[in-house]
């Protein structure tokens, strides 16, 4: 487990400033920003203790983003999906959605969680908040 220092959270949130500072502009979903900020969000939210999700789709969803378990009981293994939308309203909104996302996999991967909105969940409200996104 890395040792995250408050020197690197204070420059996750100036990055995230600057770079969601445009609320105007529409944000087009793409994968190696999926896997970019997923690194970031992992060492500045979570100490770097998510794994990588085990596949990611860019597609049309009725929410704006979802985490999609999948469990094969005889070989007693679990995969995890990230499914985001094509197109966010503006950046903020693409990794609000995506720190979200990470939150439902903490849960489900690492406390054996339902992935519901639970006390769990609203437990990152602070450290999400810090950086300058929200649940």
């Amino acid at each position: 487990m890395k040792k995250i220092t408050k020197k690197f959270k204070l420059r996750v949130k100036k990055k995230l400033k600057n770079e969601t500072a445009n609320i105007s502009r529409q944000y087009i979903t793409k994968y190696s920003d999926i896997k970019k900020y997923f690194r970031i969000l992992n060492d500045a939210i979570f100490d770097g203790m998510l794994d990588a999700f085990n596949d990611i789709k860019i597609k049309n969803l009725r929410c704006k983003g979802e985490v999609v378990q999948y469990e094969w009981a005889r070989k007693g293994t679990r995969v995890y999906h990230l499914h985001m939308l094509p197109k966010y309203k503006n950046k903020k909104e693409f990794l609000d959605t995506l720190a979200h996302e990470m939150i439902h996999l903490y849960q489900m991967n690492l406390k054996g969680d339902t992935g519901n909105h639970n006390a769990l969940f609203y437990s990152f409200r602070p450290k999400l908040n810090y950086v300058g996104l929200d649940i």
